[in-house]
């Protein structure tokens, strides 16, 4: 299943979020247990496999409500941004003058100026958020990240749009509980974005259409495939190397749903599919 190209990545992922055929429980457990390993974390020390979305989101609001520490950010989400940090170094350590030049200019202003961060101008209630004192620290998107990425990334979110939006719209406000935003890979209430949270600036420079300001389910506690596949991009077509972390992370993506690391258990799901909803838009038990 390695990709050995941009087209070859793009296919990977997609193929990934459309399949259907029954989940290799064994096989994403232990993709499960390298991801927390790879967070120097111990195992969970069980499984509970969910055959829908919304199974899995009343066992996450159950194990909250009891007490259990959510580990997205750890297990999933810091992993990842330090798989894609790893692999952008080298191409702009490379970059010329020119090359940095033609990066779009000040990253922060520019998406400052597009409103695509909008609801970071605010730091609390009262208080204008300082770029000065609080910038950007991802480096801009040199054209060459952005000629392999976009197509990647353009073809992925698509299928997001096709087929786990759906599934996750289905759910209707289920998801949008307080408590539930603990298990969100962006957990922040207004989603601007982090100082160096390059996986979000990455796809939003690369894909602008993609207005993640809005409340979009699929995006916030799933955006796993989008952002394997852009480190999948520079491996494939930059030749970089990532922080190895990632491959438990993306052994689980391969081979089974949505997922959620816990302190002392792991919350897995089925493959989500448009056959989980039914034509009334509601989610098949």
């Amino acid at each position: 299943m390695t990709p050995v190209s941009p087209d070859d990545v793009a296919a990977l992922w997609t193929t990934a979020a459309t399949a259907t055929d029954p989940v290799d429980r064994e096989a994403a457990e232990a993709a499960a247990r390298a991801a927390y390993r790879a967070a120097d974390l111990p195992a969970p020390t069980r499984f509970i496999w969910c055959t829908s979305l919304h199974e899995a989101i009343d066992q996450l609001g159950r194990h909250i409500a009891q007490g259990h520490t959510p580990l997205v950010r750890q297990v999933r989400r810091d992993v990842l941004q330090q798989a894609l940090s790893t692999a952008r170094a080298p191409l702009w350590q490379k970059a010329s003058d020119l090359e940095q030049s033609k990066a779009f200019g000040a990253f922060h202003h520019f998406f400052e100026w597009k409103g695509y961060y909008g609801e970071q101008r605010y730091d609390g209630m009262d208080e204008r958020y300082d770029l000065m004192e609080h910038p950007y620290l991802c480096s801009p998107v040199l054209p060459a990240e952005r000629a392999a990425l976009r197509p990647v990334l353009t073809a992925v979110r698509s299928t997001y749009e096709q087929v786990l939006r759906p599934a996750w719209d289905a759910l209707g406000t289920a998801v949008r509980s307080y408590p539930l935003r603990a298990v969100r890979y962006w957990q922040d209430h207004h989603t601007g974005v982090e100082q160096k949270d390059e996986a979000r600036a990455v796809v939003q420079y690369c894909l602008p259409d993609a207005k993640d300001r809005f409340f979009d389910p699929a995006w916030h506690f799933y955006p796993d495939l989008v952002v394997l596949a852009a480190i999948d991009t520079y491996r494939t077509a930059f030749g970089t190397t990532p922080n190895p972390g990632w491959k438990g992370c993306r052994e689980v993506a391969l081979t089974s749903g949505p997922w959620w690391p816990f302190a002392d258990l792991a919350v897995m799901t089925e493959r989500v599919s448009v056959q989980h909803i039914d034509p009334h838009g509601l989610p098949i038990p």
